[in-house]
């Protein structure tokens, strides 16, 4: 993922013509939703009442971050408070694109300061993992646990069931829709043992080249020297993000019966899709960790467009 990723945002910084196709990316997201869905085993349910600490947890790292992010946005970087806030949410990219634009924030700068992030999140978490923490990341998901290899009966009925997950989470506009849907749909089957096989690693890898690519991409048309200032103030603030997780994670292990590794991966704001690939690399609860993006997501969906106007920054009054 990192190879892709870091090799197409390069080639698309220096204007190489670069062009990525959303529906292979689709697929690649459905496929890794099969694979999320894959963690969760037939013991799952018993264990998620154990996971409500690490959902408070995240509440109100998001509510913290969110706010030193803002006030870095706009006391340092000098935007205004519309752009600020909206920048200032730790996920969302694409909502808070869409509302901010609609509420009077900048969507140019937006857009650009949230990739930024997913970005910078994902490529220095596994190398904090690996040298700062010890960890030996491998090249790519860890697929064979105890698990059996898939059959074709499995994997036909896999397949199928990722792909009327992701349909119908997209009819329902569920976040995150694409990887969403089919993990939820391939964890009830895993969970209720109709299948067992673990998913092909052929189509894994083939996942994270295509996520780690489609994230590069994202940086098309876009020249370092117009918009260097709003990428380096991005940046710092996905350094404040990053530094706040390992820290709150530190703090809060001893006390959520979960290892610190386990909740710096749920906290982490860099992509759903993304942060799940590592976890799965790592193999660290990577159910808890899925589940814990997809919820943060939701928060930040739901909660950032009403505590943008409990504060009375509507249109028209940024400052």
């Amino acid at each position: 993922m990192l190879g892709a990723l870091t090799a197409t945002t390069l080639a698309a910084l220096f204007g190489a013509p670069l062009a990525f196709s959303p529906p292979l990316r689709n697929v690649m997201l459905a496929v890794l939703g099969a694979l999320l869905g894959s963690a969760f085993t037939p013991d799952i349910v018993g264990r998620l009442t154990h996971w409500a600490g690490g959902l408070a947890v995240m509440l109100a790292y998001l509510v913290v971050m969110g706010a030193v992010a803002m006030t870095y946005f706009i006391r340092l970087g000098g935007y205004d408070r519309i752009t600020g806030y909206f920048c200032a949410t730790p996920g969302g990219l694409g909502e808070m694109t869409i509302i901010g634009e609609q509420e009077g924030g900048d969507p140019r700068v937006i857009p650009l300061v949230h990739a930024t992030r997913v970005l910078l999140v994902v490529f220095m978490l596994p190398l904090y993992l690996n040298y700062i923490e010890g960890f030996d990341v491998p090249a790519m998901a860890n697929l064979e646990g105890d698990r059996p290899p898939i059959t074709w009966a499995e994997l036909a009925l896999l397949g199928a069931l990722a792909a009327a997950g992701s349909v119908a989470a997209t009819w329902l506009r569920l976040p995150g829709a694409r990887l969403v849907g089919p993990m939820l749909v391939c964890a009830a089957a895993y969970a209720g043992g109709l299948i067992e096989g673990r998913p092909p690693t052929l189509l894994v890898a083939l996942a994270q080249i295509v996520i780690g690519a489609s994230l590069g991409a994202r940086f098309v048309g876009l020249k370092f020297r117009e918009v260097g200032r709003t990428m380096l103030f991005a940046a710092g603030s996905a350094l404040l993000m990053l530094a706040g997780a390992i820290v709150v994670s530190k703090l809060t292990a001893p006390f959520l019966g979960f290892s610190a590794t386990a909740i710096l991966l749920a906290l982490a704001p860099g992509g759903m899709a993304e942060m799940s690939l590592v976890a799965l690399a790592l193999n660290y609860d990577t159910a808890f960790v899925a589940t814990m993006h997809i919820v943060r997501i939701l928060f930040i969906i739901m909660l950032a467009p009403l505590v943008f106007r409990l504060l009375g920054w509507g249109r028209g009054k940024a400052g």
